[in-house]
């Protein structure tokens, strides 16, 4: 009999894919099945079974499964993962954080939960992750930065040390955030950009060095 935990994942498609990935990776899991609401119950998904959609949250804790994780992804907003979250929360789940087996993450680092954190990914000394944030295929995170709950850090960005990243952050591919820096919540920062200077909240900053700032854009992140 397996005695692994079982985990439910709130969400198919692309993220989902990293996730299930990292999770089988680790081995701490025997069945993993899948909510959404685009994919058909009873199909597979890189050999996990879809369940249904959301609805089956509370069946599936009759059942025995106590994890869950929120697998959908988020560039624009976090209303969705947020809402996920909320519903798993409702029916009394616990949230793991998925870490993938190369990744680096320092004992000296502090994690919320729901965290992902992705393949080659580094997170130093100090750091702070928060609660349902996703840390991307080979992201770093220096020492001593701080990164809010449902923020998103994409793959190859580089948060230097001592940065602090708000709630409900999107940080665009490869993108590079200057020791120090501070990013207000609900900001969105583009792939590829320079952040040189504090970015207030709700913003979206774009292109190498930052040449387009746009304030008061991005406020569906509640």
């Amino acid at each position: 009999m397996d005695e692994r935990k079982q985990l439910v994942l709130l969400g198919g498609g692309g993220h989902c894919r990293s996730v299930l990935d990292s999770a089988r990776r680790t081995g701490m899991y025997g069945e993993i099945v899948i909510t959404d609401v685009d994919m058909a119950a009873g199909t597979e998904f890189m050999g996990s079974r879809v369940v249904g959609n959301d609805d089956m949250l509370s069946l599936l804790f009759q059942d025995g499964i106590r994890m869950a994780f929120v697998s959908m992804g988020s560039i624009k907003s976090t209303k969705m993962r947020r809402k996920l979250c909320q519903l798993a929360v409702k029916e009394g789940f616990e949230f793991p954080n998925i870490i993938d087996p190369s990744a680096s993450v320092s004992e000296y680092a502090v994690l919320g939960k729901g965290i992902f954190v992705g393949k080659n990914a580094v997170i130093n000394a100090g750091a702070v992750i928060g609660d349902m944030a996703i840390i991307n295929t080979g992201a770093i995170i220096e020492h001593g930065c701080r990164i809010g709950c449902f923020s998103h850090v994409s793959v190859g960005a580089v948060i230097c040390g001592d940065s602090d990243i708000g709630d409900s952050v999107f940080i665009g591919a490869n993108a590079t955030i200057i020791q120090g820096v501070n990013v207000g919540i609900g900001s969105i920062v583009g792939a590829g950009s320079l952040v040189l200077k504090d970015i207030v909240s709700n913003s979206r900053f774009i292109g190498p060095a930052g040449k387009k700032e746009i304030n008061g854009r991005n406020t569906d992140y509640s």
